[in-house]
């Protein structure tokens, strides 16, 4: 019974490995492929020129996807590593206006 549970195990960790490194890209120079690292999405943020100020009274700076939803970065206290945290499709809609710029809505 242990000896199954060990490859299960194996198999899906090759699998998952496996599925990592599919987002790769690659590059091709005289016959010879490198990677460039894994590939990033190509929406571009923009900074707004606006702030957020959350209920702490910590500034951050407002950025804007391309589909016109805003958010600011902050840090994780746990982990500490960064993640966007939307402000909403009111406060989007706003800036986009200000910006004039065309808010794209997610619902239908």
């Amino acid at each position: 019974m242990k000896r199954l549970f060990a490859i299960i195990l194996f198999i899906i960790s090759v699998a998952l490995v496996a599925n990592a490194d599919g987002n790769k890209s690659f590059k091709c120079e005289n016959n010879i492929y490198s990677s460039t690292g894994r590939q990033k999405s190509n929406s571009e943020s923009i900074n707004t020129g606006f702030t957020w100020s959350d209920s702490k009274g910590r500034i951050y700076p407002i950025y804007m996807s391309n589909s016109g939803s805003c958010y600011v970065i902050k840090i994780s206290s746990k982990s500490g590593k960064e993640y966007k945290n939307y402000l909403g499709p009111e406060i989007s809609q706003d800036i986009c206006n200000k910006l004039g710029k065309e808010y794209k809505s997610k619902k239908k």
